[in-house]
């Protein structure tokens, strides 16, 4: 006859705490990024360094959080929502703070000049990114409350507009990531090598608010189809 476990049989475990965690730290990568932008506009290219390193430790953090939640939720587990959704949520929720160290690096492979506007667009995209974040970060807190209340209606109705708001704020990352590229190649003054790399960085931090409301979607998934 087979065993199964509820959520707080195996040692207490739940892995709803870490994924709130996992996602915190996302969040803060994203406010370290801003960090390093602006070190990087003033040429403090030491504290880029630092800035980098930074954002690797919260990467390793994560994938730590990401590995106890794949170890802990086994298939004996009992649990509110499907396994193999939580699992691809984490999964999801994993890539946004995975882009974050992919930019973080970037911005220490070559010492642009950037121009005003240019460096002010890049400002506006990475303020869009961390409300968008923000936002996302809003939504997993909630899911210790939505358990608490057996997925009371009124409470999902709540994350599901809250996803809907990280949805239109991705949005309105392409929009700036949009006029970033036109910006950069229209602009005759900058070295090409320069516009090359620079565009990479609007590619990658684009996949930061992607990766968010990608996995704002999987979280939709996860409540919705248990």
């Amino acid at each position: 006859m087979k065993f199964f476990r509820s959520v707080g049989q195996v040692f207490g475990y739940s892995p709803f705490p870490t994924l709130v965690k996992h996602a915190v730290l996302c969040g803060r990568a994203v406010g370290i990024l801003q960090k390093q932008f602006e070190a990087y506009e003033n040429k403090d290219f030491n504290l880029v360094e630092k800035y980098r390193d930074e954002i690797d430790e919260l990467e390793s953090q994560a994938d730590e959080l990401k590995e106890e939640v794949r170890t802990h939720v086994t298939r004996s587990m009992i649990l509110p929502i499907d396994r193999q959704d939580l699992l691809e949520f984490m999964r999801a929720q994993d890539e946004i703070i995975n882009n974050c160290e992919h930019v973080g690096h970037m911005l220490t492979f070559r010492k642009v000049k950037l121009d005003v506007n240019i460096a002010g667009d890049f400002k506006i995209l990475l303020a869009k990114i961390m409300e968008c974040v923000n936002e996302y970060e809003r939504m997993v807190e909630h899911i210790n409350t939505l358990i608490e209340t057996s997925f009371d209606k009124k409470e999902i109705q709540t994350i599901l507009e809250i996803i809907q708001e990280v949805e239109s704020l991705e949005h309105e990352c392409d929009q700036v990531q949009i006029k970033l590229h036109t910006l950069l190649f229209n602009s005759n003054e900058l070295n090409p090598l320069d516009v090359l790399l620079m565009d990479t960085w609007v590619v990658h931090l684009g996949y930061i608010a992607n990766a968010t409301a990608r996995a704002a979607d999987r979280f939709r998934l996860m409540i919705l189809g248990r």
